[in-house]
């Protein structure tokens, strides 16, 4: 179980999806430089939000894929 509250859930999920809506890869501020890991933020925001379900205490879900209609 985690240690963290909702809102800071919920805040640490904002700030992924900022992330990934914005597909910036490198920032660079006052000569440093910081790269994402775009993969890597994706599959930190699938984490949060199961962890965010538990904390609310819905079940788990698994992802659903795409349905193919094949008549």
């Amino acid at each position: 179980m985690s240690n963290r509250s909702e809102t800071e859930i919920k805040d640490a999920i904002a700030n992924l999806e900022q992330i990934l809506d914005s597909a910036t890869k490198m920032v660079t501020q006052d000569g440093e430089t910081v790269q994402f890991d775009l993969d890597g933020a994706s599959s930190r925001l699938r984490d949060l939000k199961s962890e965010l379900a538990s904390v609310q205490g819905k079940p788990n879900r698994r992802p659903m894929f795409n349905r193919i209609d094949l008549s």
